[in-house]
């Protein structure tokens, strides 16, 4: 019996305490070599994958200026999305038929809807809607959509619009595969500027 307290032994004079008793059997004779097993090859380690770019070009004056910026953007190899920005909130809602094929289609449509009992009409003579029929001026979008399916609900095709919006802002929300020349694009699509944004 050993005096004093046991002593502690380490994990690693463990193990080589039970390789060195356990390589020799019981009876004290060295045993045959025992076959070596192949050691797994070492894992490859994948490289981490590159984040994308994820940025915001504009702002552009104008709808068709930003949306020429997107086909060059994809070229690129990038994805982007159009994002309208108003500066300022719509000053009511239009309620409206679009353009018919002309002034005969748009006059015999007015008596439909005067037959169907919606008489606050008007035909457009003039403008950019020419042959389109108004259908009324709303002060909120509710009332708008309101009156938008009465005319639905009697096989009109309306729609509702901002009427007087204030000016907006169009910009590009992009998505690119790292390496992408952010600056580079920017110039070529005649952004103002960029911004990041979380991908």
């Amino acid at each position: 019996m050993a005096d004093g307290p046991p002593r502690l032994a380490l994990v690693g004079e463990l193990e080589t305490a039970v390789t060195t008793t356990s390589a020799l059997p019981a009876d004290g004779a060295a045993s045959p070599a025992a076959p070596k097993v192949a050691e797994p090859p070492p894992a490859k380690a994948t490289p981490p994958e590159s984040a994308p770019v994820c940025l915001s070009y504009g702002p552009f004056a104008s709808e068709a200026a930003a949306t020429d910026g997107i086909a060059r953007l994809r070229r690129a190899g990038a994805s982007a999305s159009l994002r309208r920005v108003e500066l300022s909130p719509a000053r009511g809602y239009n309620v409206f038929l679009p353009p018919l094929a002309d002034r005969a289609a748009a006059l015999a449509m007015a008596e439909r809807l005067r037959a169907a009992g919606f008489n606050d009409l008007v035909v457009l003579n003039e403008g950019g809607q020419i042959n389109a029929i108004a259908l009324g001026r709303f002060g909120g979008e509710e009332n708008a959509r309101r009156h938008q399916t009465a005319l639905l609900a009697k096989g009109f095709a309306a729609r509702v619009a901002p009427a007087g919006a204030g000016a907006a802002q169009f910009w590009l929300d992009v998505r690119a595969p790292a390496g992408f020349d952010a600056a580079g694009q920017r110039r070529a699509i005649g952004a103002p500027r960029r911004q990041a944004r979380r991908c």
